[in-house]
């Protein structure tokens, strides 16, 4: 997939955040030595298909994205780095829980489910969309997806939906729903675009950086899950909750929050002030 930018030109901070495949204990080799602070850095688990939250620049190695930037911003509150390692979206909670990576920054829903493991700063409003070819219509909700071919990422929240709607799709006498789970969001897209799935449900940020590689090929409609929050988790418990909850509050009160945001094209989803496991659903 093509990785140029599309949607804003957020500020891409590399000298600070750099791809690393160390642990918290060894990624001081990693960074880049430019920070002012001793401090241990962060290390942050973040998917690298969950363009445009993260993703990699073209020498496949340093992240870009929404969450870099904020990311970027956070670090100075907190005078620590923070490092991304690239992570399955499956695997990122289960590194929160052994110790692996102190912050998932990397697209994640915060739902009471999740909320029973990990601990959320909720720092984005969460709008979702339906991506589909251009032959593709009448797609307004999880409902209307009965005999389609859907393709998600692996440990998605959109896989329990799409299991109850296929069951009212077959209570209804409709075809069931065709679910496939993907290694990640580059799959999803390269299954789509090769006719494999029919329609992929994404955050709408994400669906729209992705139509615009594909001007031609793909659209967007519908809408779902349009309460609840995108959030940073922490294992239970972290004193980095609170740090990073302030650290937000400070990056919304000082206008960085929001121009960067609206660098990206989504001041739309901006919050008014960062909560703690607030989760909607």
């Amino acid at each position: 997939m093509a990785r140029n930018k599309a949607i804003g030109a957020g500020a891409v901070v590399t000298s600070l955040l750099l791809l690393t495949a160390c642990s918290s204990t060894d990624s001081d080799a990693a960074a880049s030595g430019e920070s002012s602070s001793t401090a241990e850095p962060i290390v942050a688990a973040a998917d690298a298909s969950l363009l445009p939250y993260n993703f990699l620049a073209d020498d496949n190695e340093t992240f870009e994205g929404i969450n870099v930037d904020l990311a970027a911003a956070l670090s100075e509150e907190l005078g620590r780095e923070i490092v991304f390692e690239n992570a399955s979206f499956d695997t990122i909670i289960p590194g929160l829980t052994s110790g692996r990576y102190d912050v998932a920054l990397t697209g994640m829903f915060d739902t009471l489910e999740r909320e029973e493991t990990v601990d959320f700063v909720d720092y984005l409003a969460a709008k979702n969309d339906f991506l589909v070819p251009m032959d593709v219509s009448g797609i307004e909700s999880m409902d209307d997806l009965c005999g389609y071919s859907v393709g998600i990422p692996g440990g998605a929240l959109e896989a329990d939906m799409l299991a109850e709607a296929s069951t009212a799709c077959e209570d209804a006498g409709e075809e069931p729903i065709e679910v496939n789970e993907y290694a990640d969001l580059d799959a999803v897209v390269l299954a789509l675009t090769s006719g494999r799935i029919e329609v992929a449900p994404n955050d709408s940020a994400a669906n729209a950086y992705i139509m615009s590689q594909y001007p031609d090929e793909l659209q967007v409609m519908g809408a779902y899950l349009t309460d609840g929050y995108f959030a940073a988790g922490f294992a239970k418990d972290s004193e980095l909750v609170q740090e990073f909850n302030d650290a937000f509050a400070a990056i919304m009160e000082d206008g960085t929050y929001e121009e960067i945001l609206s660098e990206w094209g989504i001041d739309d989803r901006a919050l008014d002030e960062p909560i703690i496991n607030g989760a909607t659903f």
